[in-house]
């Protein structure tokens, strides 16, 4: 078979040399050594069109985006749109068995090309130049829209005997979760898997209420102390240089620190009154803002900083608020952009966020998630005003669905979603799919 592959090319290249000839131009003609596929495409796959990349170096030809899955039935039998090349072209069989003169016109089979590529073969007109490529049709094996948890917690009993609240914060690549009554609980983000434990000094307690990484450097509050404490390695702490009063930290966005301080001043009559209010600091001076209105949270905040539209940073914060009643059916929002004053996302929508207990919310793959200690569901927003259920693919583990738990949750810098619960005593990991696909 393949000698006679070699045969048909030559005999073709001969009949081009001899059609010249008789043209009756004496003239010597060179034939060109060029062996290039130039264009590449295929029909639309569920109505999209994927761009192929031709590497000309490596001989290499496929889709930088990868197709959704599924498409397995689509490209099983399906028609090459654009084919440009110079000199003939021989295609390699997926069974290795033999060459044949590849007719573009035929709908291909590419399933499979990503483990074993198509191989074309080009022939130069000057039948000595020939050059090899490789075709790979790249297709998602998991859905990009699905929260991967894997098939188990990837630690149990990582911190025996934790109850009730508790704080965790990512530091110098390390996650490390603080309970009452307990050492210091760390692993490195690169495992997750192996966890230690060391007393922590400097404290007057380990219940502690707010922490926060700023400019290298971790602050926290704990409870029964208007103190605040600073630590360079998560252990050691001691009071730390920006004082005391300090209600509960909140959030840094951009080069400031969000908090919350007991501010001295007068009432209206002029009686001496002490208020809560939103102050923000660089670290060296605190500037005294709003008084706290009563539905802020203030206890076991979560935040989460992203940027806007015009690249500006944007900090929206949930928690339990510290005065509550029987009338409350929501959880709210509030946002901050640095030099604003904090707004409240509230709507008397039906589609407002429901309440929860323990809040925690994420700015995560370009819109928010909130969920709580119930672990039922994800509600989603993109403003943070409108939110709906996740019913399908954004979804905890079922192991943990709707089993109430005291928890903490961070998310580390490769888009994983920790979550360390104490009721059972283990630490889930999860990723949203397209989060994990090469970013092209």
């Amino acid at each position: 078979m393949r000698v006679k592959l070699l045969s048909f090319i030559a005999g073709f290249l001969l009949i081009s040399v001899s059609m010249s000839s008789c043209l009756g131009d004496d003239t010597p003609i060179e034939y060109s050594s060029n062996a290039l596929i130039q264009a590449f495409a295929l029909e639309d796959v569920l109505d999209k069109n994927y761009v192929f990349t031709i590497d000309q170096l490596r001989g290499q030809i496929y889709n930088q985006d990868s197709m959704p899955v599924g498409s397995d039935t689509i490209i099983d039998k399906i028609l090459i749109t654009t084919f440009n090349v110079s000199g003939v072209v021989t295609m390699r069989n997926h069974d290795d068995t033999a060459d044949t003169i590849f007719n573009y016109s035929d709908s291909i089979n590419f399933v499979g090309t990503m483990e074993k590529p198509l191989e074309l073969k080009v022939w130069a007109p000057d039948g000595v130049y020939q050059k090899t490529y490789s075709i790979s049709v790249r297709v998602h094996q998991q859905q990009p829209d699905s929260l991967d948890w894997g098939s188990a917690p990837i630690a149990t009993d990582y911190a025996p005997g934790i109850t009730g609240k508790q704080k965790s914060i990512i530091y110098n690549n390390q996650v490390f979760l603080y309970a009452d009554g307990h050492p210091v609980y760390y692993t490195a983000v690169s495992d997750g898997r192996t966890w230690y434990n060391n007393t922590v000094s400097g404290l007057p307690s380990t219940n502690v209420t707010s922490i926060v990484n700023y400019m290298n450097t971790l602050y926290a509050t704990v409870e029964g102390s208007t103190k605040s404490y600073a630590s360079t390695d998560g252990i050691s702490w001691s009071e730390s240089s920006l004082g005391d009063n300090i209600v509960t930290f909140i959030s840094p966005i951009s080069n400031i620190l969000t908090a919350i301080k007991t501010v001295d001043g007068t009432d209206v009559n002029g009686a001496a009154v002490t208020e809560e209010r939103f102050c923000t600091t660089d670290g060296t001076t605190w500037v005294v803002g709003d008084t706290v209105p009563q539905d802020f949270p203030q206890n076991n905040i979560s935040a989460t900083v992203y940027k806007n539209v015009i690249g500006i940073e944007n900090l929206v914060v949930v928690g339990n608020k510290k005065y509550t009643s029987e009338n409350d059916t929501t959880t709210v929002p509030w946002a901050y952009m640095e030099g604003q004053e904090w707004v409240a996302l509230s709507t008397e929508s039906s589609k407002a966020c429901p309440k929860f207990e323990d809040p925690s919310i994420i700015y995560y793959g370009d819109s928010f998630y909130i969920f709580g200690n119930s672990f039922t569901a994800f509600y989603n927003s993109v403003a943070g005003l409108v939110w709906n259920e996740i019913e399908e693919e954004f979804l905890f583990p079922e192991e943990i669905r709707g089993k109430e738990s005291d928890y903490s949750m961070v998310v580390d810098d490769q888009n994983r979603i920790w979550i360390m619960r104490d009721t059972p005593n283990e630490v889930w990991r999860g990723k949203l799919n397209r989060l994990g696909f090469l970013v092209q």
